[in-house]
């Protein structure tokens, strides 16, 4: 073999080697972007649910938000299904949503199969709580603030359960 072909074959070798680096960096490129959407997504579920407890757990705060947000008439309701006052059902509903939050977060976060099956398992277990789901059914905070997607995930989880006769039924509350 003369030095003209090793040499091809070393400039083939070279640009194998730089397509092949090439192709690495854009996976890891990908990797960062999800990974960065993950974290920005983890984020803004830490500062809702630190604002929705915030508000659960200062009555204050809690009464003016319900009054901004005209939202009496909802917890007088809730609070009427469920023998409670309209602020302890403004609180609860609070805390529900905070659940929600995360929930949605960690739907949004995974696309491991075992992964969602489980979140579906805690929710259609979770949900199925007569409180939660009225709050997940009917306030005003929940699911006009959450993406479709999750929504739908969260609905069908319940409607399995409820198959299976394992949910509650939301209409019968």
């Amino acid at each position: 073999m003369d030095w003209n072909a090793i040499g091809a074959i070393g400039e083939i070798l070279g640009a194998a080697a730089v397509v092949l680096t090439l192709a690495y960096l854009a996976g890891q490129v990908r990797v960062a972007r999800s990974t960065a959407a993950d974290t920005s997504r983890l984020t803004r579920v830490h500062g809702v649910r630190e604002q929705l407890l915030t508000t659960a757990s200062h009555d204050a705060v809690l009464e003016s938000t319900v009054k901004a947000y005209r939202a009496d008439s909802f917890y007088d309701r809730f609070g009427e299904t469920f023998s409670l006052s309209p602020m302890e059902a403004a609180r609860l509903d609070f805390m529900h949503q905070a659940w929600f939050w995360l929930h949605w977060g960690h739907f949004s976060s995974t696309n491991d199969p075992r992964d969602l099956d489980e979140l579906a398992h805690v929710i259609s277990g979770f949900y199925a709580v007569p409180a939660v789901r009225y709050s997940w059914d009917h306030s005003p905070f929940g699911k006009p603030y959450l993406d479709a997607g999750f929504v739908a995930f969260v609905d069908e989880a319940l409607a399995a359960a409820d198959r299976a006769g394992g949910g509650a039924d939301a209409a019968s509350v």
